[in-house]
């Protein structure tokens, strides 16, 4: 349920700046830095050295950083910016570079000035300080992202833009931990006596025989794939679509791929397709013709209505032919 190309390496703007930051022999000129960026208290540690930079690797592949480590990758060109800043002052060399580092911080605006000052806060411990904006930040950890992401996910609107701001590593490791909270919920729903289990149960046996090696592996590209998690999916796919265990169980039988999907990223993009084309038209000519349109990536719905509908009708009257000779 995570965005794919996954790079298990740490962000090369992340590790650039670590990798400064380890030779930087004095925070002097950093300091007259952020001072000069408006930001008037002491900052020693942006100086400090950071080891175990890359992490280590679990089971499923899945890079787990440490806890105090900082984000500072930021793909938009202003992000770019303060990041080649950053880098220019930890490595200039002593007092006699001051002119520098003003001439340095004079290329910055008063927007990149605030995301030094927010790296450099970050860079001294100060993750505990109020959360003001929810937008992610260089120098946010990848709590603090967690906590920022969790504020905007009832508004599937403000979620599409929000996941769009972060780097693709940054956003993988969110979704790690909003799987962890899923399989926390997916576990409390299981002890509960539910109404659908039956239907539930053929889901989870639909999704048994389309995904054989997850059900063993308990993941399916690190997402989490054990009964629970399946359930939770398949009872959230019917909520966000609104139908009935017949139609949900049709849709899965025919394509369980939607169950190894974050059930918020499925809402998501159907809520984008029936604001195109209206709810009848989306389930009937795109979701139970093709059960794995549903993974587009929400913000991409609008512009591709139209082939996603074509390339359903396709695939829908395939299956239908396939049927045909069973």
């Amino acid at each position: 349920g995570r965005p794919t190309s996954r790079d298990t390496s740490i962000c090369e703007p992340s590790l650039d700046v670590m990798v400064a930051i380890r030779s930087a022999q004095r925070p002097s000129l950093l300091r007259t830095g952020i001072v000069l960026s408006g930001a008037a208290w002491t900052a020693l540690c942006a100086s400090r050295a950071f080891t175990n930079v890359q992490g280590t690797v679990s089971r499923t592949g899945l890079v787990q950083r440490r806890a105090a480590e900082v984000w500072m990758s930021d793909v938009s060109p202003k992000g770019k910016k303060v990041m080649k800043v950053y880098r220019e002052l930890v490595d200039m060399k002593g007092e006699e570079d001051a002119p520098a580092v003003q001439r340095v911080m004079g290329e910055l605006d008063t927007e990149q000035k605030a995301m030094l000052k927010a790296l450099i806060q970050a860079k001294s411990g100060m993750q505990d300080r109020p959360i003001t904006n929810t937008n992610p930040e260089v120098g946010d950890t990848l709590k603090r992202l967690y906590e920022k992401y969790k504020m905007v996910l009832d508004d599937d609107t403000k979620a599409t833009a929000w996941r769009l701001r972060l780097e693709m590593n940054m956003l993988q490791d969110v979704q790690v931990m909003i799987e962890q909270d899923q399989m926390k919920m997916a576990d409390a729903e299981a002890a509960k006596d539910n109404t659908d289990e039956a239907a539930a149960e053929k889901a989870w046996g639909y999704f048994k025989a389309k995904f054989p090696q997850a059900v063993i592996n308990e993941a399916y590209m690190g997402t989490p794939t054990r009964e629970n998690d399946v359930k939770y999916r398949f009872r959230r796919f019917k909520e966000s679509l609104e139908i009935s265990d017949e139609i949900a169980l049709e849709i899965v039988a025919q394509d369980a791929t939607p169950m190894v999907v974050d059930p918020s990223f499925i809402r998501r993009t159907w809520k984008a397709m029936v604001g195109c084309i209206g709810k009848e038209e989306a389930l009937n000519d795109i979701v139970r013709k093709h059960p794995g349109a549903i993974i587009v990536q929400a913000h991409n719905v609008e512009a591709k209505i139209q082939q996603i509908k074509m390339g359903a009708s396709v695939i829908g009257a395939f299956a239908d032919l396939g049927k045909m000779f069973r």
